[in-house]
């Protein structure tokens, strides 16, 4: 059963909660990079540092609300430097360097910066108990060696959870357990109890404090499902009143326009995403927020119908060779490529992507990521015919498949599976095997189906769903056709290549 509570609030937190933010003691000049600490919302978390650390290390926590995770982490260290003693600000540190609804998990380099600041926290008084809690929360995260990402998720949620229950009218508590719950939901129809849960409490949240970022974020991450995004439209709008320069909030509202189908919407909010990225970029490093946005704003762009803008975005990625080396970056930027060809039935362009990926991505660490290219290349072959191709291409998720299970990577296993099995539906269909053909592209569509989406992604590369549409509308079974079409549609509505099937389906 969900977990479900209204979070209680006095009426003095309330109050405490809607007082005006004053700037930071400590000078925070040359690391938010053009964010102002005044138009990012408001938090207020007391704790045992100096006066002198207290502010930023408040900037540094509505950072982290925004998922703003390096500008974040820059501000914490700023607060150990102003306050050596404060063991808040080594909890954000280590907050900064897992990010809990980021699929792909820390990098190697960000691991070993969350341990360096809990092997600082092990050193250091924690102050009061509560602050006590939230640093045992994040220790729980890191403790241990051989587990995996989500088994660590799952640890510090408990330890969350325990927090929201143990302070009730701490507003962080209920930011953060929300965030946790988040983290630990099922993905498809099944996530619809926990996100719903989630997004009521953060409904309350923000319903208490109207400028505190946690109540905008959380919620478009909860209502970020096709059963639920309808709940998110107004919050989504609002999202920049708070925060009009922060790329990320900048982006999140086009995860609601995504799943309800208004393109122009999305792609006009991915660009001010994307332009404020490269306004605040710096230190030769373009941060993962800008591929992100334009991997969404590609996706719009190509369901609106304008592919030449859809092009034009995927070149200004590629010319830029100072990608962030994590997981966003990487899945970005083998996504956007892959969509343009796909997203138009150019199935030879899409066999003739280069097997060749953007060097400033360590490719080795995201084997789910290169899997895209393999499954747009071997697709377009098996669509075009070219059956040795497409073999080749299945070998390679093959050998991905492989260090995706050595490394536990569930969820991105079943959608290679699906991938996979959609390269064999049609290759078998090119074969002269439409039976066999039907039932695995059937298959695909349901592993799919079941895995639902991850919000590194605005969407399937190409939906299994709608390719079973395709397939049943080429051997001839109409009415199949426009079932899997409108059962594409019920998931992504108004996706441009459904609605042209169904179309096709009415010609004939």
């Amino acid at each position: 059963m969900p977990f479900i509570r209204t979070p209680r609030l006095t009426v003095s937190a309330l109050a405490l909660m809607l007082l005006p933010l004053p700037a930071p003691a400590h000078s925070l000049d040359g690391v938010l990079a053009g964010l102002n600490p005044a138009e990012m919302g408001h938090v207020r978390f007391a704790t045992s540092c100096t006066a002198e650390a207290q502010g930023a290390f408040e900037t540094g926590l509505l950072l982290l609300h925004h998922m703003m995770y390096r500008q974040s982490a820059s501000v914490f260290e700023a607060t150990a430097e102003a306050d050596p003693t404060c063991a808040m600000a080594q909890w954000g540190i280590a907050m900064t360097r897992f990010h809990p609804l980021w699929p792909g998990g820390p990098t190697p380099e960000e691991s070993e910066a969350g341990r360096a600041a809990i092997a600082r926290l092990a050193e250091m008084p924690p102050g009061t108990p509560r602050e006590a809690a939230y640093i045992e929360a994040v220790q729980a995260f890191y403790a241990g060696e051989d587990r995996t990402f989500r088994e660590r998720l799952a640890a510090w949620a408990a330890r969350q959870r325990q927090i929201d229950e143990a302070f009730p009218d701490d507003l962080e508590a209920a930011a953060f357990d929300a965030l946790a719950q988040l983290t630990m939901a099922p993905r498809g129809p099944d996530a619809v109890p926990e996100l719903s849960d989630a997004g009521a409490r953060m409904d309350a949240l923000r319903a208490r404090a109207p400028t505190h970022p946690a109540g905008y974020h959380y919620a478009i991450h909860a209502y970020d499902h096709p059963a639920l995004a309808d709940r998110a439209v107004e919050i989504a709008r609002g999202y920049d009143r708070i925060a009009p320069d922060v790329p990320h909030a900048l982006h999140m509202p086009s995860h609601i326009f995504t799943r309800l189908g208004l393109w122009e919407e999305s792609a006009a909010w991915n660009a001010r995403s994307a332009a404020a990225v490269l306004a605040q970029s710096e230190g030769g490093i373009l941060a993962d927020h800008y591929p992100h946005a334009i991997d969404y704003a590609v996706y719009a762009h190509l369901q609106a119908g304008d592919a030449r803008a859809a092009e034009a975005l995927v070149r200004q990625v590629q010319a830029h060779p100072d990608l962030e080396n994590t997981f966003g970056s990487a899945y970005a930027d083998a996504a956007t490529a892959a969509r343009v060809p796909l997203e138009q039935g150019d199935w030879a362009g899409a066999a003739a992507l280069s097997a060749d990926l953007n060097p400033a991505i360590t490719w080795e660490r995201f084997p789910q990521a290169v899997a895209i290219r393999w499954y747009a290349k071997g697709l377009g072959a098996a669509r075009s015919g070219d059956v040795a191709a497409a073999g080749v291409a299945l070998e390679r998720l093959d050998a991905l498949g492989q260090v995706m299970e050595d490394r536990k990577l569930g969820y991105w296993l079943a959608l290679l599976e699906a991938q996979s099995t959609s390269i064999e539906a049609w290759v078998a269909l090119s074969k002269g095997e439409p039976e066999r053909a039907v039932t695995l592209m059937r298959a695909a569509a349901d592993i799919e189906d079941k895995a639902g989406k991850a919000p590194v992604t605005p969407g399937h590369v190409l939906p299994a769903r709608e390719l079973l549409g395709d397939m049943l509308l080429e051997v001839g079974e109409k009415a199949g056709a426009v079932e899997a079409y409108q059962a594409a549609l019920q998931v992504t509505p108004n996706r441009r290549r459904s609605l042209a099937g169904l179309e096709r389906c009415w010609r004939r």
